[in-house]
């Protein structure tokens, strides 16, 4: 009897640790969420209300042409007003010369124009 003491102690403080580990499974399981702790975060797809349709197309067609630049500013949004990197792809700075609309709607929301591809296997 004496024995049996620590191990129904020890299988009693397992499943009460794997409970709770349980209950997280099962709520990150929901496609778009994530749970740390005791939040859960719900990512939802991004509304296109404010989206320029017409500035995304010109954007794209210009991107289209320029893969480089535009991975680089996918993953340095900065570079959109770093007047180095603007001497050095004067096609970018000349776009922008030329569209400074989308130049400033670029530096509000990066996101809505550029884009990083997921790696393989995400």
């Amino acid at each position: 009897m004496i024995r049996l003491r620590p191990a129904i102690i020890a299988i009693s403080a397992t499943l009460v640790l794997a409970v709770p580990t349980m209950a997280q499974d099962q709520n990150s399981s929901q496609r778009g969420a994530m749970v740390q702790a005791d939040t859960t975060i719900v990512f939802a797809p991004a509304g296109t209300n404010n989206i320029d349709a017409g500035r995304l197309r010109t954007w794209g067609e210009f991107a289209e042409t320029h893969p480089k630049i535009a991975k680089a500013l996918a993953y340095n949004s900065s570079l959109i007003d770093d007047r180095v990197y603007l001497s050095k792809h004067p096609e970018l700075d000349a776009f922008f010369q030329a569209h400074p609309d989308i130049k400033e709607a670029m530096t509000q929301n990066p996101g809505n124009f550029v884009a990083i591809e997921p790696r393989p296997g995400e």
